[in-house]
C-alpha cells in the first residue's frame, strides 16, 4: 500500500491505494487527525541530523586516515608557514599618535585648525606664541609644590627654582647618528632671538615686597613694577587661594613650562 494525503469534507484523509494501481472507492478512506502524522514529521527531522552526523563522521574519518599515513606533512607545514607568518612582525610599525587613531580625517575638528593656522601661523624658531598652539608640539613640563609650608610664595623657594631653571637650561643630552650633543637653548622655541622664557620667575625681584606685604599679587593678572612683565598667573600657578579683593593669598603649586622648536619633521623626531 501506498499512502497518499486527501481533503474530503474539510477533514484530512489518508487514502491508501494499492500498488497495484486498483481503483478505489471511500471505503478506503481512513479519516486522521494532525496529531496522527506530527510522529512522522519528526522522524524524518531526525532522519536529516542523522545524515549530516553520518557524512561528518566520514569526512572526519578520511582526514583521520590521511593524517596517520602521511603525518610528516601536518608536523612540518603548519611550523613553516607559522616561521614564514612570524617575520611579518619584523616590519610593524607601532602608530602612538592619538589623533591619528581617533580623530577622522577630514572631521571637523581638523578643518577648524586648518582654517586658524592659516590666519594664525605657529613659527617655534623665530616668533613662538603659547596662545598659537594647535597641535601638541613638543615641550617638558616641571611641577614644583614646597617642601615645607602651605605656599610657594618664599624669597628661599624663589632662589631656588632660579636654580632648578639653570639646570635645566645647562643639561645636554646626545642624539643622531652622530651623537650630536644638544642644550636647551639648541633645540628650544624662540622669541626673537630667545628662548621663550618662564617670566614667572622675575617674581624674584619683588618677593620680598611680596613676602612683607607691602606688594600683592592681584589675580589672574599683574604687571611686575621691576621688568614690567605681564603675569599670567593661571599660566603657572596652580590651586590658587585668593580672597574677596581678588588678592592672592596662597599659592600651593607651580609649573615650568620648557617649550621646544618642532617646525620640521626632524625638529618633532627630536
Amino acid at each position: 500500500m501506498v499512502p497518499v494525503l486527501v481533503q474530503q469534507r474539510g477533514m484530512t484523509s489518508e487514502l491508501r491505494v494499492p500498488k497495484s494501481g486498483k481503483a478505489y472507492t471511500d471505503k478506503d478512506l481512513v479519516p486522521f487527525t494532525a496529531i496522527a502524522y506530527i510522529p512522522i514529521y519528526l522522524s524524518h527531522m531526525t532522519c536529516g541530523i542523522e545524515c549530516i552526523d553520518k557524512w561528518l563522521t566520514k569526512a572526519f574519518y578520511r582526514l583521520g586516515l590521511v593524517v596517520a599515513k602521511h603525518p610528516g606533512y601536518f608536523l612540518m607545514v603548519p611550523v613553516f608557514l607559522t616561521a614564514i607568518c612570524i617575520t611579518g612582525f619584523q616590519r610593524v610599525k607601532f602608530e602612538i599618535d592619538p589623533e591619528y587613531l581617533f580623530s577622522p580625517e577630514h572631521g571637523p575638528g581638523k578643518t577648524e585648525r586648518a582654517i586658524v593656522e592659516s590666519y594664525f601661523k605657529m613659527n617655534y624658531s623665530s616668533l613662538f606664541n603659547p596662545t598659537r598652539i594647535t597641535r601638541p608640539g613638543r615641550f617638558g613640563r616641571v611641577i614644583v609644590i614646597p617642601k615645607q609650608g602651605d605656599t610657594m610664595l618664599s624669597v628661599e623657594i624663589w632662589k631656588e627654582l632660579r636654580i632648578l631653571d639653570d639646570i635645566i637650561r645647562n643639561t645636554s643630552i646626545t642624539w643622531g647618528p652622530e651623537n650630536t650633543s644638544y642644550k636647551y637653548d639648541d633645540i628650544c622655541a624662540r622669541w626673537i632671538d630667545q628662548c621663550f622664557p618662564n617670566d614667572i620667575l622675575n617674581l624674584d625681584y619683588v618677593m620680598n615686597d611680596v613676602v612683607n606685604g607691602s606688594l600683592k599679587l592681584t589675580f589672574p593678572i599683574m604687571f611686575n613694577p621691576v621688568t614690567w612683565d605681564a603675569h599670567t598667573f593661571p599660566v603657572y600657578f596652580g590651586g590658587t587661594e585668593i580672597d574677596e579683593d581678588g588678592l592672592i593669598t596662597r599659592v600651593p603649586a607651580l609649573q615650568l613650562v620648557y617649550f621646544l622648536t618642532a617646525d620640521t619633521k626632524a625638529q618633532d623626531e627630536r
